[in-house]
């Protein structure tokens, strides 16, 4: 909207229903419905910003002809409006759709002005503004063909801008300059270096569920540090430090092992690090608690609960976010976790025995000795060395048919540091850094079809290591990305 119109009302964020995930992407899934509620919701801002879109200055960007000429301003405003608004030219059909209600709204009274926010209205409440429809003229044809220039624009967009196709990219639609994959990635390019950009903070927050960090809500007795500026640095780190790898194609390896991060003093006094400033700076790491994205405040929060840590959570995190291994759901009859604050032990401890129940051992084996090595660090990221007066034990391993194919024993390590070294050298990880990227940019989950292509995606250049940019280039050059098919009924 802010694009579409000029507009700066947000209704997103002060009246419509909270969607975001705990982790995971937005624009894909069960979030892409909407309930009655929404609709309604969607239907009073839509009126105001309608109304809001025929006064003053926006409404010289927007009406461009003397409306009170007739249908030939009439149809020059839908067409150029609705271009923009759907992302794509209006059919023959829509045109008609459109400039007839406008008649209908004359009928009934309106002025002419009236008539055409009458026209905003409907376009911001129709399925081809509120949605991405990529529209097949064989819709159950399994063979695969190219999307329309249009539609390669909004995928580009919405990869990048999470917004609109800018003018550039119209035009480049409009001339058929989208077709070969050096155009995609020219443009892309072009894009990252828009300040306009968003691909770093809103894929790197929903990836690693940053994103809801904000939804936070920690015991103020035990960690009375905790405050919602700190909330703010820890989700900037994530962001910065991901926006620095893509910028400068660090290798994708490194994002779990790299000696620096972004920190300013919130960070540094929870890091027990040299004081920094007031803003988020790129910082060298001396101490060796931390390195790379497991040691951060904010992944280490999102895999937390309010009173503790938890190594459940952590250690399935890993193994979902990091190797795209996600252990399954658990059973119905599973006894619950010890509520409240663990007392005379350590989770450790508990979950040792917990694991002996043989409904729980298959995946807990996995998952308990991946959360433990990140147990050094408390439920704010907080590094520790005894958890209720105990010390820690943060030796763990990569074990179980999650771990390796086949289930053979993986590496050991002790600490979130060495973890971190075992995963990044393990080839799934580099390729899952792939999965989220393409998911991402598709706007959907991948299936078993879209797997031939990560192979290609995730090859190295020919000098060097394969960095963050190269993936996301590899990704959008992709036929899977340019191309598309019909599904069977």
């Amino acid at each position: 909207m802010r694009d579409l119109l000029g507009t700066a009302q947000t209704p997103g964020a002060s009246t419509f229903l909270s969607d975001v995930p705990e982790i995971g992407f937005d624009n894909n899934g069960d979030l892409q419905t909407l309930s009655p509620v929404q609709v309604t919701l969607y239907q009073s801002a839509s009126q105001a910003l309608a109304a809001e879109a025929m006064t003053g200055t926006a409404r010289a960007k927007l009406v461009t002809c003397d409306l009170t000429t007739g249908m030939t301003c009439a149809q020059t405003l839908v067409q150029n409006f609705g271009l923009r608004a759907f992302r794509r030219p209006l059919t023959t059909a829509e045109v008609t759709n459109f400039t007839t209600l406008m008649t209908t709204a004359a009928a009934a009274g309106a002025t002419s002005d009236e008539q055409f926010r009458t026209v905003v209205e409907a376009m911001l409440l129709s399925p081809n503004f509120l949605f991405r429809p990529e529209i097949d003229a064989d819709p159950t044809s399994l063979t695969p063909h190219a999307l329309s220039p249009y539609e390669t624009a909004s995928r580009l967009s919405y990869t990048i801008y999470r917004s609109m196709p800018d003018q550039a990219l119209f035009d480049a639609a409009a001339a058929g300059k989208l077709a070969q994959p050096a155009d995609i990635q020219a443009q892309v390019t072009r894009m990252l270096a828009d300040p306009k950009s968003a691909f770093a903070a809103t894929f790197a927050s929903a990836w690693l569920g940053t994103q809801n960090i904000p939804n936070l809500m920690f015991d103020a007795t035990m960690f009375p540090s905790y405050s919602a500026a700190l909330g703010t640095s820890m989700t900037g780190e994530v962001s910065n430090f991901f926006n620095d790898f893509l910028s400068k194609n660090e290798p994708v390896t490194q994002l779990l092992t790299a000696n620096f991060s972004f920190i300013d003093k919130n960070l540094a006094t929870l890091y027990g690090v040299p004081a920094a400033g007031a803003t988020l700076t790129r910082t060298t790491l001396t101490t060796p608690q931390r390195g790379g994205l497991l040691t951060m405040a904010g992944v280490l929060a999102v895999t937390s609960y309010p009173n503790r840590t938890s190594l459940v959570k952590r250690g399935a995190y890993v193994l979902s976010q990091m190797l795209c291994a996600a252990p399954p759901p658990p059973p119905a009859n599973v006894p619950p976790f010890p509520s409240g604050p663990i007392v005379g032990t350590t989770q450790k401890q508990i979950l040792a025995a917990h694991r002996t129940l043989s409904a729980c051992a298959t995946c807990h084996d996995s998952i308990d000795n991946v959360g433990i090595a990140m147990e050094n660090y408390d439920a704010i990221g907080t590094y520790r060395t005894t958890e209720n007066g105990f010390p820690v034990d943060a030796s763990g391993m990569l074990t179980g048919a999650i771990a390796e194919p086949g289930g053979a024993v993986g590496p050991s390590f002790t600490g979130a540091i060495q973890l971190s070294t075992a995963i990044a050298a393990d080839p799934r990880f580099t390729s899952c850094v792939a999965q989220n990227v393409l998911s991402y940019s598709l706007g959907r989950t991948l299936s078993a079809a879209d797997q031939p292509y990560l192979a290609t995606i995730t090859q190295a250049p020919q000098t060097g290591s394969l960095g963050v940019r190269d993936v996301l280039m590899n990704v959008v050059a992709s036929d899977t990305f340019r191309m598309r098919h019909g599904e069977t009924p």
